[in-house]
């Protein structure tokens, strides 16, 4: 009696530490989201996926993306939606504690006491900081797991094994909405689950266990408010958008990262050989490896394909994921050392490679710890003074509403439909807006041909918004107008410019046409190699469409399903002598897009709808980057398409066109009638400025007779903070008169190296400068990159540039 007394004491006391575990890894994961979106991507899908869920949107038809109806849910650092507050704070809550009994459950597995540690350390310290992809990867192959191999009290019991199996399929449902790679796994898991039970049980339950996940899905799709006719097409296109992920969005490569990911791999795949492959075999032991393996895989894609910050999924993934590879503990000690030393590789290496990207964000070995300890002290108070938090929300709301404020967009649109182009939702959301988004509701996300239709075909017919708000927005420097193309050139078409403000354009609705823009005749259409240049000089003085039907090599497809395709590039040089490189997506090339005149920018959109005179095409050439060998990866031969683009510019009068050029410019009191590329509004001391990138000028026309310039100048702080690693060796500033003849008349000029000469950071005041010219002439604001003629981080503005007459 008293040894079976001593026996539920230590059970007991088991329990306990248990649970107060699982409470220290749901304290250490809980989040409570960041602020409200304003002109950021990323915030701006996040936000946008919450304007979704709130007006019912159906996924894969009103919108499509790689997230589900549930997808804002699905960010720890989601930003603040005051309507969503509470459901998120309460999902959070929810599914952190979910996951901490997941994985203090799969501890119970771990047979070495050290090893237990180890992961519950990491777990706690390491998961919570980087809570994204990696959080749900592990939950969903540890319920797997622990639904594939049970603890004894689960197994002892026909009723428990049941509940636990059905709760692992709720689970793996409902986590299943929030981003197709969750319900992809998810779904792999699934099938594992089936084969293990048609192997080990019965037929019968290996049939139950899909349709029970197929019945979840079904009952979360409808509580999200969706149509469950919707999901088939949700499934097919997300498929689409994964596809061609690795072709549109690669980028970054960092050899160091990559050579620490692979030992880690290679690690694990040793670990799963030897699970697996000595005896005694468990049948489960290789649907786990599978399942693992493919987690990897996803992690992996997920971690370097846009390999910058990214890799943090992989490597936080392949920090934990080694102590779900189980081993037999009665095998040779030899073998139970060598499994051991495996984990231990593939942890340490991982966790380098941690260290490593995460050295960027000031999370290195020496105060992770510290930083989960301030952490989970900040958790603890925000949970108990959640009004406060709330409270402080709402301010920040408030204040970027003042900061973004477009009154007179508001007062134009009303409670009229309108859309934004390209990303930056969040302001529309600031304003109140009655938004009605393309599908593809951010223009980079159009990776295929049948992607652009399908917004093109939106845009094409009477569902199209009334108003589109417009700033011209590309990202990782690929051609502006190749985005989104066939829905570009319907606005082109169909929606007249109304008024600037604050940089951002609105277009209303005024149809000049049916369907999506036809092609015009074909003048020119021949099959060139890659690195082959083709003149089009003669093609030059008219309005042109350019299509490419780049396609991949078998080595190019099978790159781009292990890793990613080689970036292509668009090498273009204009009439005038200017030398620009874009890059360019296979998906999207294929159908038509603006080439000639060249709009680059929201000025060159400006200046294409005022008649100003813009660049045009002289020479183009696909390149691969950054080695030429790399064209292997793509057929030998690209099909080249020139055509006629026959639509022309809505007719606006003189002060229309003068009153946009004014708001393309709300830094400056004088208006430049031509602004370099690149270029783009910035912010240094909490003043708006216009970044100009040396080698780089802005132009002003100036009449006859005496004139005073001022204005502010200088380097943002980016370019020469202590994070650069390639900091500016300097810029210099001039300004100058240019005649008729191209004669210059240097007024000032003034070199600044803020990294090195501390008086040379931030805005630097313009002195005041009194010319006088006997004719009209140009004044000329112009950057010049330093010594080294490096301009990678030259990053010059300028700010308050005024020329008034004497």
């Amino acid at each position: 009696m008293i040894e079976n007394i001593y026996k539920q004491s230590i059970s007991m006391e088991k329990v306990v530490v248990s649970l107060g575990i699982v409470v220290l890894v749901w304290l250490s994961t809980i989040h409570f989201g960041a602020p409200t979106a304003s002109n950021d991507l990323s915030a701006s899908w996040i936000q946008s996926l919450a304007y979704a869920f709130k007006h019912h949107f159906q996924a894969g038809v009103d919108y499509l993306f790689t997230y589900g109806p549930l997808g804002y849910f699905h960010h720890p650092q989601s930003n603040y939606d005051a309507d969503l507050f509470y459901n998120f704070i309460a999902w959070h809550i929810i599914t952190g504690l979910v996951l901490a009994v997941i994985f203090v459950t799969q501890a119970s597995k771990i047979d070495s006491k050290i090893d237990k540690f180890i992961y519950l350390f990491l777990i706690v310290v390491v998961l919570s900081s980087f809570p994204d992809d990696p959080r749900y990867f592990l939950g969903i192959i540890a319920s797997v797991i622990l639904a594939l191999t049970p603890p004894p009290f689960f197994r002892r019991s026909l009723l428990r094994y049941t509940m636990l199996v059905g709760s692992v399929l709720l689970f793996l449902a409902i986590v299943s909405l929030t981003k197709f790679t969750n319900f992809v796994l998810a779904s792999v898991g699934v099938l594992g689950m089936a084969v293990v039970s048609w192997h080990s049980h019965s037929r019968k339950l290996a049939i139950i266990i899909p349709l029970a996940f197929l019945v979840f899905i079904q009952c979360a799709w409808l509580v999200s408010g969706q149509s469950l006719f919707n999901l088939p097409v949700y499934i097919i296109n997300s498929l689409q958008i994964t596809g061609a992920y690795s072709d549109a969005m690669s980028s970054g490569f960092k050899i160091m990262e990559i050579k620490l990911a692979m030992v880690s791999i290679f690690a694990m795949v040793l670990m799963m050989l030897l699970s697996c492959l000595i005896k005694p075999w468990q049948f489960e032991r290789f649907v786990i490896a599978g399942l693992v393996l493919f987690g990897i895989f996803l992690a992996w894609k997920a971690g370097f394909v846009r390999h910058d910050a990214h890799s943090l999924v992989f490597f936080t993934f392949a920090t934990l994921v080694p102590f779900f590879i189980e081993y037999d503990k009665g095998r040779p000690i030899f073998l139970i050392l060598t499994f051991r030393a495996l984990r231990y590789l593939a942890i340490f290496t991982a966790l380098s490679g941690l260290f490593m990207v995460g050295s960027t964000m000031n999370y290195t070995a020496s105060n992770f710890i510290g930083q989960w300890n301030q952490r989970i002290v900040n958790n603890f108070t925000t949970l108990i003074n959640l009004p406060d938090f709330k409270a402080n929300q709402d301010r920040i709301v408030s204040n970027l509403k003042q900061q973004y404020n477009l009154p007179k967009i508001r007062e134009q649109v009303g409670r009229a439909t309108v859309d934004i182009f390209s990303w930056e939702q969040g302001v529309l959301f600031l304003n109140g807006l009655n938004w009605h988004p393309r599908p593809v509701f951010q223009s980079y996300v159009a990776f295929t041909p049948s992607l652009i239709t399908i917004n093109g075909d939106f845009y094409a017919n009477e569902q199209a918004p009334e108003f589109v708000i417009f700033k011209l927005q590309t990202i990782d420097g690929q051609f502006p107008l190749m985005n989104d193309n066939e829905a570009l050139k319907i606005l082109l078409r169909d929606y007249q410019p109304v008024l600037s403000e604050k940089g951002y354009l609105l277009l209303k609705r005024v149809p000049r046409g049916q369907g999506r823009v036809s092609t015009g005749e074909t003048l020119l259409k021949q099959e060139i190699k890659i690195d082959e240049p083709v003149d089009i000089r003669y093609l030059s003085h008219q309005p042109l469409l350019l299509s490419l039907d780049i396609r991949k090599s078998w080595l190019g497809h099978l790159a781009s399903l292990l890793y990613k395709l080689p970036l292509l590039s668009l090498e273009i040089e204009a009439t005038d002598g200017t030398k620009m490189s874009y890059r360019i997506i296979p998906g999207m090339t294929q159908s038509g897009f603006v080439i000639n005149p060249l709009i680059l920018n929201q000025a060159d959109l400006v200046g294409w709808y005022t008649d100003s005179a813009l660049k045009r095409v002289a020479t183009l050439r696909v390149v691969v980057k950054p080695e030429p060998w790399l064209q292997y990866f793509f057929n030998s031969n690209v099909v080249l398409k020139i055509s006629e683009y026959k639509v022309t510019p809505y007719p606006v009068d003189d002060t229309f066109k003068q009153n946009l050029r004014v708001g393309l410019y709300p830094m400056f009191h004088s208006v430049p009638y031509q602004v370099s590329s690149p270029s783009h509004k910035a912010s240094e001391d909490g003043q708006p400025v216009l970044m100009v990138h040396a080698l780089g000028e802005m132009r002003f026309r100036v009449s006859a007779g005496k004139h005073t310039l001022t204005g502010k100048f200088g380097i943002l702080k980016g370019a020469y903070s202590a994070e650069n690693k390639y900091p500016t060796d300097g810029v210099e500033f001039s300004a100058l008169i240019q005649g008729e003849k191209s004669q210059e008349r240097i007024l000032f000029k003034r070199f600044l190296n803020p990294h090195i000469v501390e008086p040379d950071r931030g805005l630097q005041n313009l002195p005041t400068i009194s010319f006088e010219i006997e004719q009209n002439a140009e004044l000329v604001l112009r950057t010049h990159p330093g010594a080294a003629n490096n301009p990678q981080c030259d990053w010059s503005f300028w700010n308050a540039v005024r020329i008034e007459e004497n």
